[in-house]
Formats: structure tokens, C-alpha cells, sequence
């Protein structure tokens, strides 16, 4: 389901790139005027012999849509496995967009996806914008605040349960002294007896 659904938001998308638009067949100068403009996907615009699939937009888009099919942890090795080339830095963006990607990987995808930004000039770049970096940095950000909201809410707790345990010892405190207190209280009551009931007995003894 999720492939499919990557499939047709790329294929709209690469059409709306593309500046598409629905004319009359018989038009032959839009039919010119589009081919003269038909925008190209490529890497880089002059690439070195060493750059790998430099316009092909097919296999991109098909390493993109398997490794939607692949878990987090066959990702990763894969990921582990490629270099620090243009091409490689490429599928290893690819790779970080599934949705089981922890947020360290995501976050450190996103880096390799600006710098590709900045160094492709042959259209991919473009792509790679769009349809990648912004929207994973929108995910990101409010991944980052349900992180901060769920860490302020964890520092509350523990707040909370500290005051609650001083509240307990405080009160323990007090009934420790209470108990003290009536302790005191019923010995002075039994020392008040005692002397009372010698002075009553000196009081019965003439002598």
C-alpha cells in the first residue's frame, strides 16, 4: 500500500516538475514548445564517468520505492555497505525514509540530503527538495516537539513525585513528633499521679 502510494505522489509530482499541462493534440507548437522545455532529472548536468545512473529518474525511483519494502535494521546495512559518494550519498537518503527510521538517522539523513541539494545541479535536486528534505523536515520538527513536550511533561512528573515524597516525609516528620509529644504527655500525667498520690499520702501520716 505505502509503495503505491509513493509511486503515484511521484509520478504527479515528476509531472508537475516537468511543467505538464493538458492542451489540444493538434497543437504542434505547444507539442514543440514542451519538448523544448521537458526538464531533465539528472544528477549533474556534465557528470564525471564515475557518477552512477546520472539521468536514469527510473532507478532512483525504484531504489526509493525497495527500500520502502525493507525494515529499518536491512536498511541499515545497506547503508553501512555504501560510500561517501554523490551517488551513494544519494541511496543512502533514500534509505533513511521509511517510517521506522529512529530520529538520530533521520535527522543525520537530512544533513546528506542539503548537501546533495547544494551540489547537484542537473535537476535531481530539485526532487530531492520537494519531495524528500522539506517534508522531512517539517515531520522532524514536530517529531522534535512531541520529544521536547513528552520530556517536559516526564521533568513535571518527576516533580511532582519528589514533592510528593517530601510532602510524605514531612508528614511522617510530623507524626513522629506528635507521637513524641504524647509520649511526654503521658509520662508528665503519670509523673502529676505519682506525686499527687505521695503528697495525699503525706497528708494521712500525722507523725
Amino acid at each position: 500500500m505505502s509503495s503505491n502510494i509513493i509511486k503515484a505522489g511521484i509520478s504527479l509530482l515528476v509531472l508537475s516538475l516537468s511543467g505538464c499541462k493538458l492542451v489540444p493534440e493538434n497543437d504542434s507548437n505547444y507539442v514543440e514548445q514542451s519538448t523544448n522545455q521537458e526538464r531533465a532529472f539528472c544528477l549533474y548536468q556534465s557528470p564525471d564517468a564515475s557518477v552512477e545512473h546520472n539521468c536514469d529518474i527510473d532507478y532512483w525511483l525504484g531504489y526509493w520505492l525497495d527500500g520502502d519494502e525493507m525494515t529499518w535494521e536491512q536498511r541499515k546495512s545497506e547503508i553501512a555497505l555504501l560510500t561517501e559518494s554523490p551517488h551513494d550519498q544519494l541511496r543512502k537518503v533514500l534509505l533513511c525514509q521509511g517510517k521506522d527510521t529512529p530520529y538520530q538517522d533521520k535527522l543525520r539523513s537530512q544533513s546528506w540530503a542539503l548537501s546533495l541539494i547544494k551540489d547537484l545541479d542537473g535537476g535531481m535536486q530539485d526532487i530531492l527538495s520537494v519531495m524528500i528534505y522539506n517534508p522531512s523536515q517539517v515531520l522532524l520538527e514536530s517529531e522534535s516537539a512531541v520529544v521536547t513536550l513528552s520530556k517536559i511533561n516526564d521533568e513535571q512528573s518527576t516533580r511532582v513525585e519528589e514533592q510528593q515524597k517530601l510532602f510524605e516525609k514531612q508528614q511522617n516528620e510530623i507524626d513522629q513528633q506528635r507521637e513524641r509529644i504524647e509520649q511526654q504527655r503521658s509520662q508528665i500525667e503519670q509523673l502529676l499521679k505519682i506525686e499527687a498520690s505521695i503528697m495525699d499520702n503525706a497528708k494521712g501520716d500525722p507523725q
